[in-house]
């Protein structure tokens, strides 16, 4: 169980002052982020219906009869209600929610199993995914720590990988290695696909690693993450291969210089969105601003993508504890492309980033 039973009675309680407000009945939570967010146990959606159902005095698992054993020994539920095969799990959660009055549904319920219940929920059905993303932006201390511990042993995995790097080495060949060394720094394994770009192909920020082999004054960019306690890391280092072609080394300093003035410039009353304008305007002055083409970052937690996003529309002021990348990048088609990318928290003063590899142009 990686949830503490008081850090369980907490969340339930912050849970059920925003129903409170709202004036929700019900929370229904399938497997899935929110899940394990609320009950400490990682599993994934599936066929069988499974739900955490919160109400305002109490709360049940509603599973089928296989997953009964995993709840008890990897969660603080006591109340469990199982079902087997051939016995309507619908019916069952029909009468667990007769109750009159709001039902808030978490949105990564699959559509079969909202289809299925939405026959006796008509006219009480909302969204509880603005009180789970309310709870999930400020992360307490252990949140940290194990975001923090994903991170040192990720970027520990990527220094083990560097030396394999070799002449000819292909994309795919170099992620196994890198992705095989998460698991020998402990992480449960990698966070998401990593993404390994060589030459050209680095001038694709989702570039899927292929047979492309490495070879001499290329860029290498590596966008890599492991998981560690059901936390994800993610960064992004950008090297070059046995020399630099000067204006990619000019590109990397742009970015890192964006990279490290939003950090130092965070304040409580700047917001994501003020970031994301200022890392573009240094990237601009610079001549490059049409080849900055994504967003400069995301939050970041059990979710590689969660709030907060330091985008345009994202107007919110810093919210302490939350955890967020900065990542900017500047891509030349046909030729390659920069990415700095490290993630950081707020700790109410100050922006703070967990990552300490080097930023600084570095020929390998």
């Amino acid at each position: 169980m990686y949830l503490a039973k008081s850090t369980f009675d907490s969340r339930l309680k912050v849970l059920r002052t925003l129903m409170r407000r709202a004036s929700v009945d019900y929370v229904l939570v399938p497997p899935g982020p929110n899940f394990f967010y609320l009950t400490g146990m990682i599993t994934e959606s599936m066929e069988r219906l499974a739900l955490f159902i919160i109400d305002i005095d109490s709360q049940e698992v509603l599973c089928p009869d296989l997953m009964k054993q995993q709840v008890i020994e990897e969660t603080p539920v006591d109340d469990i209600k199982t079902w087997s095969d051939g016995v309507d799990p619908y019916d069952m959660a029909n009468k667990i929610l007769s109750k009159k009055g709001k039902v808030a549904i978490e949105g990564s319920i699959p559509y079969f199993h909202f289809e299925r219940m939405e026959k006796f929920l008509k006219g009480r059905v909302m969204s509880a995914d603005p009180f789970l993303q309310e709870m999930r932006i400020a992360k307490d201390h252990s949140e940290l720590s194990n975001i923090q511990e994903a991170i040192s042993r990720s970027e520990k995995a990527l220094q083990n990988s560097l030396p394999e790097l070799r002449d000819d080495i292909t994309e795919k060949e170099f992620s196994r290695i890198l992705e095989n060394n998460f698991f020998e720094a402990d992480l449960s394994g990698p966070a998401f696909p990593s993404i390994v770009s060589f030459g050209a192909n680095s001038a694709m920020p989702h570039h899927s690693p292929d047979n492309s082999k490495l070879k001499t004054g290329d860029t290498i960019v590596i966008d890599y993450g492991g998981s560690y306690n059901g936390y994800a890391s993610d960064s992004t280092r950008t090297f070059f291969w046995k020399k630099e072609d000067p204006e990619m080394h000019t590109i990397l300093d742009v970015v890192r210089e964006a990279n490290e003035t939003v950090r130092k410039e965070a304040r409580s009353i700047t917001k994501y969105s003020e970031m994301d304008s200022l890392a573009r305007k240094i990237i601009t002055e610079a001549g490059y601003g049409d080849k900055f083409i994504h967003r400069l970052g995301h939050g970041l937690g059990i979710q590689v993508h969660e709030p907060p996003f330091l985008v345009g529309t994202d107007t919110r002021t810093m919210i302490t504890n939350s955890v967020f990348t900065i990542e900017p990048g500047i891509y030349i088609p046909g030729k390659g492309g920069v990415r700095i990318e490290d993630t950081n928290y707020f700790d109410g003063t100050h922006c703070v980033s967990f990552n300490r590899m080097s930023r600084s142009a570095t020929v390998l």
